[in-house]
């Protein structure tokens, strides 16, 4: 079970407001009841955002709202109804739309206290759920990654913590939670996962859960080290192209660069891995739309022989000039 003073400690000071994004259901719930047994309980601020999209919400609205009278933390609702919001945005997803009003709160939450980090409650389970849900859609390491402990404003401390062992702990204690019953609902792809499909991995392992979650620490690794080496190779191509007096560039324009001959000098993997960097930065940290057929034409458009072109896909925009590429 983990010891949440101790993972407070390593990112809060003890006048920092600790912002919980709160679902009444029982994930979040242990977090919160678990942050009331720490030195931080008079800095939590518990947020719940009313999607609108089931009966029960308005209940647990009201419900959350009780609740701070009992135990004295800050509480902070928003909600909107989605649904409706959806009829003015068709092509749009209900669960895309949820998810940005829902970060939206959260984000003047975060504003409104001055705070940089916000806790959510996915623990073991959720995150082997969301590899098996990715692994089917995409094969890329962030996506199969998928949750850490840290990611920009997000803490996640129960990724190591089964969901069982969160309903043993709320259930021992007599500690209150709401269920959402559209969790049980196995024509929803990501219940079918959770309820008939990885359970059967157990058949073969009733490890599995410590195997599969090692797999995606390991390829966390991988991911760290193959960024670091991106990282290292722009870097050391923009201070050495910055500092040649070679190629006559109007710096006015630029923003980094790299020689196309060094480029070429990399393995394949590598060339792939800085088209996917830097399409990441350059369209709000993330590579959803960018597909392996797209780096294949940018790798290619890099050898062109043509000078002085541009190349764009969505906000990624490369310039090649003078036997360089500029982005």
């Amino acid at each position: 079970m983990i010891n949440i003073q101790i993972f407070l400690e390593k990112y809060y000071n003890q006048e920092e407001k600790i912002i919980l994004a709160c679902s009444t259901w029982p994930d979040s719930m242990f977090l919160l009841y678990k942050i009331l047994e720490t030195n931080y309980k008079s800095n939590l601020v518990v947020c719940y955002f009313n999607h609108k999209l089931r009966q029960e919400s308005d209940e647990e609205e009201k419900w959350i709202e009780e609740l701070w009278k009992k135990y004295w933390f800050i509480v902070e609702i928003a909600d909107a109804d989605i649904r409706n919001i959806q009829k003015l945005y068709p092509s749009r997803s209900l669960e895309e739309l949820a998810r940005e009003k829902r970060y939206a709160f959260l984000n003047a939450i975060l504003n409104i206290y001055e705070s940089d980090k916000v806790i959510t409650w996915h623990h073991l389970d959720d995150k082997i759920e969301t590899f098996f849900f990715n692994l089917s859609r995409w094969s890329k390491l962030t996506w199969l990654i998928n949750m850490t402990e840290k990611n920009w404003a997000i803490l996640r401390p129960l990724l190591n913590t089964e969901k069982k062992d969160i309903l043993q702990y709320l259930d021992t204690n007599n500690l209150e939670y709401k269920i959402d019953n559209t969790n049980y609902d196995t024509e929803i792809i990501r219940n079918k996962l959770r309820h008939d499909i990885i359970p059967q991995f157990s058949i073969i392992n009733s490890n599995y859960k410590t195997n599969i979650n090692n797999l995606m620490l390991y390829l966390e690794d991988l991911k760290k080290y193959i960024d670091s080496e991106v990282t290292k190779f722009l870097k050391e191509q923009g201070i050495l192209i910055f500092n040649s007096a070679k190629y006559k560039i109007n710096t006015l324009e630029i923003y980094w660069y790299f020689y196309i001959d060094d480029f070429n000098s990399l393995s394949k993997f590598l060339q792939k891995e800085i088209i996917r960097h830097i399409y990441f930065i350059t369209n709000w940290k993330s590579t959803i739309w960018l597909s392996e057929a797209n780096i294949e034409e940018v790798i290619r458009y890099i050898n062109w022989k043509n000078n002085k072109t541009v190349k764009d896909i969505k906000n990624m925009k490369l310039k090649k000039e003078n036997k360089i590429i500029i982005y």
